[in-house]
């Protein structure tokens, strides 16, 4: 990031709780965009104050780096830096209640810029946030200034366009160094700024970049901000340009990348009220984690009427991806038109969140979004531009064909019950579609010491043995069987606590079997009741609205007429019930991340995309005719003390 002098003019409120956007938020005058030189608003740096915890900080505007009267809304680059832990910046109109957008997404002490444009209070001020404690810095670029129509300052959109990559055998900047970055073909030689993303790939360390226009001397100000080795970052930016272009100074000496999306008009340009900024409170338009995926190589699109109330030329967004299945990009464009050459949001690796502006060109039909690598999509709407969309040029629908997350990581915390899977080895076959990764060892407990198993040891509880685990995506416990009902609702908690601290998006939660026989090792007391005061409170759990990441499977109701999936216990599995187990929770996480299922209903039928819930499923899936081979060949017989049940197959199918 550039160091410098620069002022704190702000003042630190109380937190706000959150409040989220109307579907169609009441819109602010039109405006046109009028350039300025760079200029920093906010460094939280100078007062060495952290903000976070959502307090608001609000930023005067009025006076200040030569915004003109009658702004409406502003073009901002805003920088998180030296974040104490992992969460997201917001920035909004002053006046108003923080929205449930967001304008930056940061790893711990990661350096994150982003480009915004944001309408201005009434009293002319803008507020940023932090979720978690970190240092805010916030560059003004340019201002959208009220008005019924104009000649410079409106903005003209286009089809993304590559203007350059050095990646192309030009090769990286020179440390300190900078590149001049001509008008592209249709730009007239008075146009006042473009709307670019700025990217780099494969950086050499920590540095920034700075976009100002060719001929002045390099503002204090960055636009785009790298802190390690190897990384890809980009940024949305509205750029001020003159005759000769603009220019990109890189102080590191990296990779530079620069797509265009539009332009805005000179003093040349006719009158005209088409290419006006209409700025409104951030508002979210999209998010698929309530929805679908964007599958690798998939696009979706987008209807920005839902905000706007009719056709527009151009929407201003923040695109955040979230949950990454691994680094890619994002391209946004003209929904029935061609894909570009061109990225809107880039990622570079697995389960990672970040967030780019940009300004994207509308047809008739809305908005395009492709995703190279699979992504969860997040679309924050800030304004639009005025006129007519841009012509489609293909009917033809986008594909988003689903496809199984095999790098997500599914972390399965058994006791004796899910041992059975680990038992049987070849009922694991039926765990696919994911890297699941299988924890189960008899008498393990949720919290406390364990009792000893049969393995003869007495195993870590679950919330150790989730602890001890690298991070993973999603946790599923069937463990909870050797734990008395009084202490469950803190076990419960407990569990999903060190599942988040892991990582876990999502955490699976199987019923208890009430229909057994089953007693506690240590008490000797039937458990059945138990087991049915246990499912009740995760019930109460998830219906108070605390654990939204919590997903109940009813595997006592599933198996509710399965009793040759079990031994004569009612919760221990016989071969049929280990592969019944491996089998259903394979189905449950696929149909949770809308993916195909693992493997067809029935023998020979077609595997069902997107896979439904098993729990909505008619009939129980015959597992072992599915995965195993003839079930005919199945004999079981009474053994042991107890004379529970076991069944046994053919050898091959077993080990």
């Amino acid at each position: 990031m550039a160091v410098g002098l620069s002022l704190l003019a702000a003042v630190i409120l109380a937190p706000q709780t959150a409040t989220p956007a109307a579907a169609a938020p009441a819109a602010g005058a039109t405006s046109a965009f009028q350039p300025l030189e760079p200029c920093r608003l906010l460094d939280t740096r100078s007062s060495g104050t952290l903000i976070g915890d959502h307090a608001a900080v609000v930023v005067p505007t009025v006076g200040r780096c030569n915004i003109p009267a009658d702004t409406t809304a502003l073009a901002l680059t805003v920088t998180v830096t030296q974040p104490l832990a992992a969460g997201f910046a917001t920035i909004w109109p002053g006046d108003v209640a923080r929205p449930s957008t967001s304008t930056v997404n940061y790893a711990a002490a990661e350096t994150r810029a982003n480009g915004a444009i944001i309408a201005t209070g009434a009293d002319g001020t803008v507020a940023v946030s932090s979720s978690a404690s970190a240092h805010v810095v916030v560059d003004v670029t340019g201002a959208f200034v009220a008005t019924t129509g104009a000649t410079a300052g409106r903005f003209v959109a286009t089809t993304p366009t590559r203007l350059l990559d050095t990646r192309d055998g030009t090769g990286r900047l020179a440390v300190g160094g900078a590149v001049t970055i001509p008008l592209p073909a249709g730009v007239p030689a008075d146009a006042t700024a473009v709307a670019v993303t700025i990217a780099t790939s494969d950086s050499v360390g920590a540095g920034f970049f700075t976009a100002y226009p060719t001929g002045i001397e390099r503002p204090l100000s960055s636009s785009l901000n790298t802190d390690g080795r190897g990384q890809v970052r980009a940024t949305g930016q509205l750029v001020p340009v003159s005759q000769g272009g603009f220019t990109v100074f890189s102080q590191a000496g990296d990779h530079l990348i620069v797509d265009m999306t539009g332009w805005f008009t000179g003093p040349s340009a006719p009158w005209s009220d088409a290419g006006l900024f209409v700025p409104t409170t951030p508002t979210r338009l999209m998010d698929t984690r309530t929805r679908t995926t964007v599958f690798p190589n998939g696009t979706i699109e987008l209807d920005p009427s839902t905000i706007t109330g009719g056709p527009v030329a151009a929407i201003a967004a923040n695109w955040t991806l979230t949950r990454t299945w691994r680094g890619g990009f994002l391209t946004v464009h003209p929904a029935r038109t061609d894909r570009p050459v061109a990225a809107t949001v880039n990622a570079d690796r697995r389960n990672q969140d970040v967030a780019q502006f940009g300004i994207s060109a509308t047809s008739p039909t809305g908005l395009a979004a492709y995703s190279s690598g699979g992504s969860h999509l997040v679309v924050d709407v800030t304004g639009w531009f005025t006129g007519a969309p841009l012509a489609t040029t293909t009917a033809t629908q986008p594909e988003n064909t689903p496809v199984a997350d095999t790098a997500r990581r599914v972390l399965l915390m058994g006791d004796s019950t899910l041992a059975g899977v680990r038992w049987y080895t070849k009922s694991q076959h039926a765990l696919s579609g994911s890297t699941f990764l299988l924890d189960a060892e008899s008498c393990r407990r949720l919290v406390g010491t364990s009792c000893r198993g049969r393995e003869g040891r007495r195993p870590p509880n679950a919330v150790d043995a989730i602890g001890s685990h690298d991070p993973f995506d999603v946790l599923v416990v069937m463990t909870g069987y050797n734990d008395w009902y009084a202490d469950f609702p803190t076990a419960f908690d407990r569990t999903v606590a060190a599942a988040r601290a892991k990582g876990a998006s999502t955490i699976v939660w199987l019923t208890y079997r009430e229909r057994s026989t089953y007693t506690n090792p240590t008490g000797g007391t039937s458990q059945a009741e138990g087991f049915a005061i246990q499912n009740q409170v995760i019930r109460d759990k998830i219906a108070s609205g605390a654990f939204p990441d919590v997903v109940l499977l009813d595997w006592n109701a599933y198996t509710a007429n399965r009793t040759d999936w079990f031994t004569a216990d009612g919760v221990h599995f016989t071969i049929r019930g280990a592969y019944g187990a491996a089998d259903y929770i394979a189905r449950a996480v696929a149909s949770l991340h809308g993916e195909p299922c693992p493997a067809p209903w029935t023998v020979g039928g077609v595997v069902e995309v997107p896979c439904s819930s098993p729990d909505l499923h008619a009939d129980v899936v015959d597992p072992l005719a599915v995965h195993a081979g003839n079930p005919n060949d199945i004999h079981c017989y009474e053994v042991g003390a107890d004379r529970h049940v076991e069944c046994r197959v053919d050898p091959k199918l077993v080990h």
